[in-house]
Protein backbone atom coordinates (compact mmCIF):
# COMPACT_ATOMS: atom_id res chain seq x y z
CA UNK A 1 0.00 0.00 0.00
CA UNK A 2 1.34 3.75 -0.74
CA UNK A 3 1.91 5.69 2.71
CA UNK A 4 2.18 9.13 3.29
CA UNK A 5 3.17 10.02 7.01
CA UNK A 6 4.64 13.15 8.18
CA UNK A 7 5.17 14.23 11.90
CA UNK A 8 4.96 17.24 14.62
CA UNK A 9 7.04 16.72 17.61
CA UNK A 10 9.08 19.02 19.39
CA UNK A 11 12.14 20.45 17.99
CA UNK A 12 14.93 18.26 19.58
CA UNK A 13 13.00 15.13 18.74
CA UNK A 14 12.59 15.75 14.64
CA UNK A 15 15.78 14.10 14.52
CA UNK A 16 14.46 10.46 16.24
CA UNK A 17 11.39 10.33 13.83
CA UNK A 18 13.30 11.27 10.84
CA UNK A 19 15.99 8.58 10.93
CA UNK A 20 13.00 5.91 11.96
CA UNK A 21 10.99 7.20 9.05
CA UNK A 22 14.18 7.14 6.37
CA UNK A 23 14.54 3.77 6.98
CA UNK A 24 10.87 2.80 5.49
CA UNK A 25 9.85 5.85 3.27
CA UNK A 26 11.44 8.20 1.11
CA UNK A 27 11.90 11.73 2.80
CA UNK A 28 9.96 13.86 1.01
CA UNK A 29 10.51 17.39 2.73
CA UNK A 30 10.93 18.24 6.38
CA UNK A 31 8.62 15.91 8.58
CA UNK A 32 6.97 14.13 4.89
CA UNK A 33 7.54 10.61 4.24
CA UNK A 34 6.23 8.09 1.00
CA UNK A 35 6.43 5.24 0.11
CA UNK A 36 5.04 1.56 -0.68
CA UNK A 37 4.93 -0.71 2.03
CA UNK A 38 3.44 -3.74 2.65
CA UNK A 39 0.79 -4.03 6.63
CA UNK A 40 3.43 -6.34 8.19
CA UNK A 41 5.92 -4.07 7.60
CA UNK A 42 3.36 -1.13 8.27
CA UNK A 43 2.93 -2.76 11.74
CA UNK A 44 6.42 -3.15 11.95
CA UNK A 45 7.07 0.53 11.54
CA UNK A 46 3.94 1.16 13.91
CA UNK A 47 5.37 -0.47 16.77
CA UNK A 48 8.60 1.10 16.41
CA UNK A 49 6.53 4.40 15.99
CA UNK A 50 4.75 3.90 19.35
CA UNK A 51 8.44 3.06 21.10
CA UNK A 52 9.86 6.76 20.51
CA UNK A 53 6.73 8.81 20.78
CA UNK A 54 5.52 10.42 23.41
CA UNK A 55 2.31 11.78 24.66
CA UNK A 56 2.40 15.31 22.77
CA UNK A 57 3.42 13.81 19.36
CA UNK A 58 1.24 13.91 17.07
CA UNK A 59 1.46 11.79 13.11
CA UNK A 60 -0.65 12.26 10.10
CA UNK A 61 -0.93 9.23 8.08
CA UNK A 62 -2.49 8.58 4.51
CA UNK A 63 -2.79 5.43 2.93
CA UNK A 64 -3.88 4.40 -0.58
CA UNK A 65 -4.56 0.84 -1.37
CA UNK A 66 -2.06 1.16 -4.31
CA UNK A 67 0.14 4.35 -5.31
CA UNK A 68 -1.74 4.81 -8.74
CA UNK A 69 -4.59 6.05 -7.08
CA UNK A 70 -3.17 8.75 -5.52
CA UNK A 71 -2.55 12.54 -7.02
CA UNK A 72 0.02 14.57 -5.40
CA UNK A 73 0.29 18.20 -5.99
CA UNK A 74 3.20 20.75 -4.95
CA UNK A 75 1.80 24.13 -4.30
CA UNK A 76 4.29 27.02 -4.79
CA UNK A 77 4.20 30.63 -4.77
CA UNK A 78 5.19 32.09 -7.86
CA UNK A 79 8.44 34.41 -7.41
CA UNK A 80 7.64 36.77 -10.49
CA UNK A 81 3.75 37.56 -9.58
CA UNK A 82 3.01 35.85 -6.72
CA UNK A 83 0.48 33.61 -7.86
CA UNK A 84 -0.17 29.96 -6.37
CA UNK A 85 1.28 27.55 -8.97
CA UNK A 86 0.05 23.91 -8.65
CA UNK A 87 2.99 21.96 -9.89
CA UNK A 88 2.17 17.96 -10.70
CA UNK A 89 4.23 15.55 -7.98
CA UNK A 90 4.05 12.20 -9.56
CA UNK A 91 7.08 10.39 -8.89
CA UNK A 92 5.25 7.94 -6.92
CA UNK A 93 3.50 6.85 -9.73
CA UNK A 94 6.75 5.30 -11.41
CA UNK A 95 9.04 5.07 -8.43
CA UNK A 96 9.82 1.59 -8.58
CA UNK A 97 10.76 0.90 -5.33
CA UNK A 98 8.63 -2.01 -3.62
CA UNK A 99 8.94 -3.56 -0.29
Amino acid sequence: MFILLTYDVAAKRTEKFRKLLARYLVHEQNSVFSGDLTEATLLRLHKELQRIMTAGDRLFQVESSNRHNVSVSLLKKSAGNGALDVVAHNHHKTDAMVL
